[in-house]
């Protein structure tokens, strides 16, 4: 018979070892899971001046793989751009089970427009695959009452409306009490939108005016060069004023946002310690400058000339000839200079070549220097007529933004005196005509009697013979000059998908995409590459499928918006070559 107390010690022992056994079931169940992921959001600071820095910071743990679909929308506050998050990998194994988890945080900028309470609503973060949302987040930001007080910024665009192709400039101006000026030693402009204008270029920045310039914090992290001008007398005392200006030239139609921009300023602080020595802000202020918007509208197909090359601006030609006293046929160096206010870098200057008032001058060629206020063309040329008096005047049709309307700016003609070539009168010329033909003296022309035909030589068989491949190779030179296919600019078009092929295999970024379909479009339309800034290729071609060549600009959109949108991240390639070849079967 069993002794009750060994059957209730072997029941506690069993119960004990299946205690045991789920126990470590269920450890390894959960190691081999992993812990669960997490995810926070939360804001760097929430209360904050209007012009402080702040981020929301959202962080996800313990996650195969983390995103954020899409960035809440709050009326009044700029959130993003979104950016790469930083990442952190783990790999564990426990028990032989290999798990592996990955941290994402991101830090996304957030910029409001003026004071008060906002409110950020959820949003989704996908983590592994699943949607979860964040928390509600609110964020105060008051007005710096003494930044506004101590300091100014001011915004100043020379038009808020200005064509495609037009330049125009920010003129940016501030200050501060200059009852400050000994506890003023950190200045720093916050330009959210500095580089981030989408669709527009940098001009060459024009050469600063002012006795004293230097260098203050952009966005505290570069600098910028400024210059000092003159006090100003504002709320009835002087404030040191500096001053700042860019030209941008804008690329395509639309509206041209510049968000809230700030004017920073305050002073630096030593902090030591037993290791180092070290600079950092200390009290500073905020003073603001509102928001701007900037419409550039379309160039008017109404009036535009046949010979339109780009030009737009208020600009003036000037024309100097050097040397203006010479033979027949000597080169002369015509310089036309255009300035004024217009898109002097970009425009295609006149191709004096083709106009009959250049009938008595040979062109041989030209060169060209470009800056933000002056354009300047050198042309090689020279008069094959005694009879020409003067260097014609050289017209260049531009748009007048100010008139809105198609102008043509002229230089004004240069008096010249030619001289006929020395002994020029050549046999049976009258008096005073000059020798361009027929100049091959001592030749007697005698008709040759009617007779017996001799019979060909061997000297002019051969002679014959040797004089085919010359005359071949004139022959050709005269049909390339009157449009052979083979000529440089139809073997440059033919070659412009290849090259568009070449070019886009070398490219890194989306600027160097850029450049390369505008070489194409460059080398199929014979046109020069800045005359397609700004142009849509739909519109340029004449009578092509619209819907075939629209597909070519959406591909340009995207690379501008990309340049200049900050990211320049490069497009696929086979995207830019299929738009290209949809562009030629358009008719491009």
């Amino acid at each position: 018979m069993l002794n009750p107390s060994c059957v209730s010690r072997v029941l506690r022992r069993a119960w004990l070892a299946l205690a045991c056994v789920l126990a470590g079931a269920l450890a390894a169940h959960a190691q081999g899971r992993g812990a669960e992921a997490q995810v926070r959001a939360y804001l760097s600071s929430n209360v904050v001046r209007l012009g402080d820095r702040v981020a929301l910071i959202v962080a996800v743990e313990n996650a195969r793989s983390a995103d954020i679909a899409a960035l809440p929308s709050v009326a009044g506050l700029a959130i993003g751009p979104l950016g790469q998050p930083s990442q952190q990998s783990y790999v564990e194994i426990v028990n032989g089970r290999r798990s592996s988890s990955v941290s994402s945080t991101w830090a996304i900028p957030l910029r409001p427009a003026d004071v008060g309470e906002y409110v950020i609503p959820p949003f989704d973060v996908l983590v592994d695959g699943v949607a979860r949302k964040t928390a509600e987040l609110r964020l105060n930001v008051f007005k710096d009452m003494r930044g506004e007080d101590l300091g100014f910024l001011e915004i100043r665009p020379s038009s808020k409306r200005v064509i495609v192709g037009q330049p125009f400039s920010l003129e940016m101006v501030f200050g501060f009490d200059a009852a400050i000026s000994d506890k003023t030693s950190y200045l720093n402009l916050a330009l959210s939108w500095w580089g981030n204008l989408p669709g527009v270029l940098e001009n060459q920045a024009p050469a600063a005016n002012g006795a004293r310039r230097g260098e203050i914090y952009l966005n505290e992290r570069g600098t910028i060069e400024i210059e000092q001008v003159a006090n100003r007398k504002l709320r009835d005392r002087e404030f040191v004023a500096l001053r700042v200006v860019r030209s941008f030239t804008p690329t395509r139609e639309g509206t041209l946002e510049i968000p809230v921009s700030f004017f920073e300023f305050g002073s630096v602080v030593e902090r030591r310690d037993f290791f180092s020595t070290r600079r950092e802000k200390g009290e500073t202020f905020f003073a603001r400058a509102p928001e701007l918007t900037i419409q550039v509208v379309p160039l008017p197909e109404t009036g535009r000339p046949v010979d339109f090359g780009g030009a737009i601006g208020t600009l003036a030609a000037r024309a100097d000839a050097t040397p203006r006293d010479v033979d027949a046929g000597d080169s002369i160096k015509l310089k036309v200079e255009w300035t004024g206010e217009g898109n002097l870098e970009f425009f295609t200057p006149p191709d004096i070549a083709r106009l009959e008032s250049f009938r008595d001058f040979r062109v041989y060629g030209r060169t060209e220097e470009k800056a933000f206020d002056r354009r300047t063309v050198v042309y090689d040329i020279s008069p094959v007529t005694s009879q020409a008096r003067e260097i014609p005047a050289v017209p260049l049709s531009v748009y007048d933004p100010q008139s809105e309307r198609y102008v043509s700016v002229k230089t004004e003609p240069i008096p010249i005196r030619v001289r006929a070539l020395e002994g020029a009168s050549g046999l049976g010329l009258e008096a005073g005509e000059e020798r361009f033909k027929n100049d091959v003296r001592d030749i007697v022309l005698q008709p040759s009697p009617r007779g017996e035909r001799a019979p060909l030589g061997a000297a002019f068989v051969f002679g014959f013979a040797a004089l085919l491949p010359a005359g071949w190779l004139a022959l050709r030179g005269f049909v390339r000059r009157n449009g052979d296919p083979d000529a440089p600019r139809e073997r440059a078009r033919r070659k412009a998908r290849k090259m568009l092929a070449r070019s886009l295999a070398r490219a890194g970024d989306a600027r160097a995409q850029l450049e390369s379909v505008y070489q194409f479009l460059s080398a199929r339309s014979g046109e020069s590459v800045e005359s397609w800034i700004g142009r849509r290729v739909c519109e340029a071609v004449a009578g092509g499928d619209v819907e075939r060549l629209r597909g070519l600009d959406t591909v340009i959109g995207e690379l501008e918006a990309s340049v200049w949108g900050g990211t320049g991240a490069a497009r696929e390639r086979e995207r830019v070559l299929t738009a290209a070849d949809e562009a030629l079967r358009g008719g491009l």
